[in-house]
């Protein structure tokens, strides 16, 4: 965890009452050791008469509450701990998997004591002994091997079982594995040395370490440190020339040999992440800790506060994010004091993030301090009579009141200074900031005011009972330093752990009273430099671990929260009386160390109190709602909840009544292009606040840098503040700098703003902006397709908004017509060329009435906005020469070009004319044929004749198809019959002749009227109009004859051959149609109607017979088809779909060279059930890796294949489905006629004929009828072509009843009986 711009604060102090003294032993390891699995704490005491003594303290769970408790003994130990024995622990450790404490003595005696799960013990075991005694040994993280130095300097390697695995000598000659190699950069010989000359490069250096002497803090004994991932091991020891540092692998073998330091110091931790070894190095005028790499070469250090007067110890702990510094302080009293320094890195610069005092922990004393291995958050802390658990929290102390004055500020503890950064003005990174400001002694915890601009923080100092006010003005950069507001001092009976500011005059710490009991504190801070002291002891089941002032919204009381550790949360109040009332106001799942609240208001009621907390496993609660459970740190507004995810993301959840339900997915959909409440990350990021009111949230790397983002959410709630208050211009400047679309403008509230055009005009007053803002619009309401957390709609609407943009400006523009300024005009013209389409030539208009310099600029301006020929040609369209010379004059065309053409037009005496050759050329031929047909109707002296005007005419109509227009121009007009002509011509050409007779007769054309109306086989038309215009006989005959043979090209039978009968005496020819057309009764009537009975015998009998046998072959062809065609369909459906598909792609493998057969016809395959027709909820699909998509060929090769329905292929049954299905249709549409040459047979006494096909077609029938449930109803799954060409099956549909199926091919209508006739016997 980074904790650069984060504090450590206390969360909670558990003492226990150890019963008797602890073994005081500054100068070898702690005299603690924690079994983290069952959550219990051995401390080696001295009994007094120095016998040893294993106690155990059980550590409080959150649910239980003993402010302070008893240790209980274990067992004695068979060694002495008196002042003058031999026999002191070198080492104390509690091994997991053997369930026991392991003692190391200096004597040499190993000794295991079992202990279980509920404390019970045996009998203390002594395991072996070493003869030269045991200098110091440490198990390693795994507690699979044991590094021991024995008293002769020799380093063993023991197993679990205490086998030797390797021992060797502790200091030996060589350099190790690592040794530093020269990289040839030249020798130390040729090398400048300066004033020593040439003698200093043949000096020997001396590694011999300066600090070798005794000067009194050095203990001289050894220590050891293992690696985290226990593959390395360092020893730091006493050797001939001083301390030094050897590093040494797991299998023994040394590995390294750190450079000499001067006066290098006993203590020694190796960070459990392994990248760094910490000493310490005792200078003259200073001390410091300083690291080592894993080669032995120096890597950096820092320095210790110049009050420390020795180090005792350094531990890391287990996340390797903070250092504890054991030392020993003057601070300020009469004799120096032990306390534990807590220091963390970030941005090459160390933190002093806490100091723990003796004096103010439970008990007076502090004796050793070691880290939990599991929690890397908690201290373990012995001290002479009590033992004592510190729990801690990394939080970023900032600013939280809703103010528009906020400063939205920071204060980092760093020691006795505190870096103050108001991220409104100024965002500073850590190690440095805007402010820095000094106190008297290190800082313990800050709590920033919950009143007025919220600027304004209080300080708990070092000693837990001195609180300093500071005051801060809203500021800008040039603003002054955080002013001392005034001192509080708690007292002998309060040791404060946190503080809270929640009004002027009162202040509120939570803490240790008398008998070690957490107690909360009012103080009056009216009555300074003595002020009142309320105190109320918090009783309840379990422990208070934060103290949260939030403010309360239109109220002058903030809101005092307790939270405990079992997730109950509580109010606190001070009444009249000064006494502190305390109510639970909600109940968290669980206990959590960050916690915060808000009002959500409700309407016509009180605002509810909504509480907000994390967990340490990053789970985020609101009220009894889990929010989400992957939340890494989080922000609290009044509008929203901002939050950053462990999957990279910060959120944004409303603050209102749906926070009690919300629940924040942790998928990563990126399919949510304008979700603006949600925004990606850096890996590992923090908020560290989120301005109050403004839109932006300040963001810590894990390299420790700052940075600063608006999102999207926070900037959209800005925007509708602002256009809710009617701040049209702050909202409009604030989407210009975050890119925010403009529309959301008018789209937040469209009605308020068509009627307030006046004020938004008024209030940008900036041609730019305004511009900017008309050029935007765009006929879509952005509140829904892309904003729409912006506002809460209750119906759902569609995003297309027709005509906004047309509408916008056009109410708009009138608006800043009014205004009258000249500036504006820009802003004028974009509203025309933002309309749908857009208005070019009333722009142009626009122009006219300007200055001269007045229209250069704004057509310099309106040629930006659009293309230069765009706005040429609509000049041209205004028929304005001089205008279109102007605009040409600014484009980049050819002066060689535009001018003739212009002087050209200009040069026409006929403006009609001039109209039509600039319509012409504008491609605008309705307007050219109008100007063209008045220029015609004219006919103006000395510029045309009428017939080369008429021939342009004709052309420029025939070219441009205006017939239409031409035929409306000259109505009455002696020329009308032409244009129809002309027009009925073009028809012709098109194949319209429907139409074409129509324009041929308007024309007065008959005779082509004729001719039109036979090719249209309008045969009735056509005889009609022949008839009518006075032809002869034969031309009628003739056109009858001409009629009767279109007729029977396009197998109308039927007419060709009433055409015959009714205008010509053709009768054989009319009976030989009549018979192709299969109308037998219709044949039969004519011949008798015609007294030609011998037709009968000669056409009609051998016309029905052959007939007969071709409708026979035809029943028998679909017959067998349909018998194929179902027998293959049951084959395909006995056999299961997975094994059609795995076969069939096996089978054209060789055919699909760009599909992975197997991955693909697998998943396929993998998407079908056994048991029934339906698909899995497990759906597959092919990735880049196993296909690529088909190309436009092989797509319609994989068509064409599915079309054929290949034997086996996936597509056989739906092809055989269709197949069926077309041949239902024929025996369908094979009914009437089967029906009416059954009546001719009969009619012709051919009864076995009639009864032999009836009785084939009954029976196609009934086998039709019979299959069909099977075929259609029995439908299985379809397939398709999936985006890369590979099949697939289609999706299901759901029908009106809201029911899912897969689609079907529909049933076909099915043939019926009624053709049948009931007196033939089949």
């Amino acid at each position: 965890m980074s904790v650069a711009m984060r504090n450590l604060t206390i969360l909670d102090v558990q003492a226990a009452t150890l019963p008797v003294a602890a073994t005081p032993q500054h100068t070898l390891g702690p005299a603690i050791c924690v079994d983290v699995v069952n959550k219990a704490v051995y401390a080696l005491v001295n009994d007094g008469s120095g016998s040893a003594q294993l106690c155990s303290v059980q550590l409080d769970t959150p649910d239980s509450r003993a402010a302070a408790s008893e240790a209980r003994p274990v067992c004695s130990l068979p060694f002495s701990l008196g002042p003058t024995g031999g026999a002191l622990a070198s080492n104390m450790q509690f091994l997991m998997e053997r369930e026991s404490v392991f003692f190391g003595l200096r004597s040499g005696d190993i000794f295991t004591v079992r202990v279980g799960p509920l404390g019970d013990s045996g009998e203390a075991e002594l395991v072996g002994t070493v003869d030269s005694g045991i200098m110091a040994c440490a198990w390693s993280p795994d507690e699979e091997l044991l590094a021991l130095v024995t008293g002769e300097a020799r380093l063993l390697l023991m197993t679990q079982d205490f086998d030797v695995v390797d021992e060797f000598p502790l200091a030996q000659g060589q350099q190790g594995e690592e040794v530093p190699v020269a990289l040839g950069w030249g020798k130390r010989e040729t090398q400048y040395h300066g004033k020593a000359g040439k003698a200093a490069a043949l000096e020997t250096p001396d590694l011999r370490r300066a600090g070798a002497a005794d000067d009194g803090e050095d203990d001289g004994a050894t220590r050891i440190s293992w690696r985290g991932d226990g593959a390395f091991f360092a020893v730091s020891f006493v050797g001939p020339s001083g301390r030094e540092v050897r590093v040494f692998s797991r299998e023994g073998r040394l590995h390294s040999v750190a450079e000499p330091i001067e006066a290098l110091k006993h203590a020694l931790s190796w960070r459990p992440s392994g990248r760094l070894i910490a000493a310490t190095e005792r200078l003259g005028h200073r001390h410091d800790v300083v690291f080592f790499e894993r080669n032995g070469l120096r890597h950096g250090e820092f320095t210790l506060r110049g009050c420390t007067r020795r180090v005792l110890e350094l531990a890391w702990n287990a996340d390797s994010s903070v250092l504890a510094v054991t030392a020993l302080v003057d601070t300020g009293g009469a004799a120096p004091e032990v306390c534990v320094e807590l220091w963390a890195d970030r941005n090459y610069h160390w933190y002093l993030k806490q100091e723990l005092r003796a004096s103010s922990l439970p008990g007076g004393s502090l004796l050793s301090a070691a880290w939990d291995a599991e929690d890397p958050m908690r201290l373990h802390v012995a001290g002479a009579e009590a033992y004592v658990s510190v729990r801690l929290h990394a939080a970023a102390d900032v600013a939280h009141v809703a103010s528009e004055l906020s400063n939205a500020a920071a204060v980092v503890v760093d020691g006795a200074r505190l870096l103050y950064t108001p991220f409104r003005w100024a965002n500073v990174p850590p190690p440095m900031a805007l402010h820095s400001v000094d106190v008297p002694m290190p800082a313990a915890h800050v709590a920033f005011a919950a009143f007025g601009h919220g600027n304004d923080f209080a300080v708990l100092l070092a000693d837990r009972r001195t609180v300093i006010l500071y005051e801060c003005a809203a500021e800008s950069l040039q603003g002054n330093c955080p002013a001392e507001r005034g001192r509080v001092s708690l007292g002998e009976g309060v040791v404060a752990h946190q503080i809270a500011w929640p009004g002027h005059s009162s202040l509120v710490c939570l803490g240790l009273g008398a008998g070690d009991q957490q107690v909360v504190v009012a103080v009056d801070l009216s009555d300074l430099p003595e002020p009142t002291l309320a105190t109320r002891v918090l009783d309840g089941s379990a422990r208070v671990t934060r103290l949260v002032a939030v403010e309360r919204p239109h109220s002058a009381s903030p809101l005092l929260l307790l939270a405990a550790a079992d997730g109950l949360v509580l109010e606190a109040a001070v009444d009249e009386a000064g006494a502190i009332d305390v109510t639970p106001v909600a109940q968290l799942p669980a206990g959590c160390v960050e916690v915060d609240a808000a009002v959500v208001e409700s309407e016509g009621g009180p605002g509810a109190v909504v509480v907000v907390g994390r967990t340490e496993r990053n789970q985020l609660f609101a009220g009894g709602n889990l929010l989400s459970s992957v939340c890494s740190s989080f922000y609290l507004r009044r509008d929203f909840l901002v939050l950053t995810t462990t999957t990279h993301f910060v959120r944004f959840v409303p603050v209102d009544a749906g926070l009690l339900t919300a629940a924040v997915s942790e998928d990563d959909d990126d399919s949510l292009r304008y979700d603006e409440t949600r925004r990606r990350v850096e890996r590992g990021s923090a908020i560290v606040l989120a301005s109050p009111l403004g839109d932006s949230v300040v963001f810590q790397m894990p390299r420790g840098n700052i940075e600063t983002v608006r999102p999207r959410a926070l900037v959209l709630a800005a925007v509708r503040r602002a256009l809710d208050a009617r701040k049209y211009r702050e909202a409009l400047v604030n989407c210009r700098v975050n890119r925010i679309d403009m529309n959301v403008i008018f789209d937040h509230s469209p009605d308020s703003l068509m009627a307030d055009w006046e004020e938004f005009v008024k209030q940008i007053d900036d041609p730019d902006l305004l511009n900017l803002f008309i050029s935007g619009l765009r006929d879509e309401d952005v509140t829904v397709s892309m904003y729409a957390g912006t506002k809460a709609r209750e119906v759902t609407r569609s995003a297309v908004v027709d005509q906004k943009s047309t509408n916008i400006c056009r109410a708009l523009r009138p608006v800043l017509q009014a205004v009258g300024d000249s500036r504006l005009m820009p802003s004028v013209l974009t509203t025309f060329m933002c309309e749908t389409p857009a208005d070019i030539p009333a722009a142009l208009r626009m122009l006219a009435p300007l200055s001269t310099d007045e229209r250069d600029s704004a057509l310099t301006y309106l040629l930006f906005l659009s293309d230069v020929d765009t706005v040429y040609r609509a000049a041209l369209g205004l028929y304005d020469l001089p205008l279109a010379l102007l605009v040409a004059q600014r484009s980049q065309r050819d002066p060689r070009e535009y001018l003739p053409e212009l002087g050209h037009l200009n040069a026409l005496s006929s403006e009609e004319y001039r109209r039509f050759k600039i319509d012409a050329q504008l491609g605008r031929p309705e307007l050219a044929v109008t100007h063209l047909c008045a220029a015609y109707m004219e006919c103006a002296a000395g510029a045309q004749s009428e017939g080369e005007l008429w021939a342009e005419f004709t052309e420029f109509v025939d070219a441009q198809d205006m017939h239409r227009s031409a035929i409306r121009l000259l109505g009455g007009h002696r020329r009308f019959s032409d244009v129809c002509v002309l027009f009925g011509e073009r028809q012709a050409e098109r194949g319209e002749w429907s139409q074409a007779a129509a324009s041929f007769l308007l024309g007065g054309a008959s005779t082509r009227a004729v001719d039109a109306f036979v090719k249209a086989k309008e045969w009735r038309m056509a005889l009609a109009v022949a008839s009518e215009g006075g032809a002869s006989a034969q031309t009628v005959h003739d056109t009858a004859v001409r009629a009767s043979a279109v007729l029977a090209e396009h197998h109308l039978f039927l007419d060709a051959a009433t055409v015959l009968l009714e205008y010509t005496e053709r009768d054989e020819e009319a009976v030989a149609l009549l018979v192709r057309g299969a109308c037998w009764a219709e044949a039969q009537r004519c011949s008798l109607l015609r007294q030609r009975s011998d037709l009968v015998e000669t056409t009609i009998r051998p016309g029905l017979l052959e007939a007969h046998g071709v409708m026979m072959e035809d029943v028998r062809e679909i017959r067998e088809a349909f018998t194929t065609k179902l027998e293959r369909l049951r084959e395909v459906r006995a056999t299961p779909l997975e094994v059609i598909a795995y076969s069939g792609a096996a089978e054209e493998e060789g055919a699909l060279d760009n599909v992975d057969v197997m991955s693909d016809t697998t998943s396929m395959a993998s998407r079908f059930s056994t048991f029934s027709a339906t698909i899995t909820n497990a759906s597959s699909r092919m990735t880049g890796s196993t296909a690529r998509r088909l190309s436009k060929k092989g797509r319609r090769k994989e068509e064409r294949r599915k079309g054929r329905g290949k034997k086996g292929s996936v597509y056989e049954e739906a092809y055989l489905v269709d197949s069926l299905a077309k041949l239902v249709d024929r025996v369908r549409v094979h009914q009437s006629a089967v029906r009416d040459m059954n009546w001719a047979l009969v009619g012709f006494g051919w009864l076995p004929a009639a009864a032999e096909l009836q009785g084939l077609f009954v029976g196609v029938v009934e086998m039709v009828v019979g299959s069909a449930g099977f075929v259609f109803d029995e439908q299985r799954m379809q397939m398709r072509l999936d985006a890369n060409g590979v099949a697939e099956p289609v999706p299901m549909e759901v029908n009106e009843q809201g029911m899912a199926s897969q689609p079907k091919l529909p049933k076909p209508v099915l043939p019926g009986f009624a053709w049948k006739i009931e007196a033939i016997c089949e």
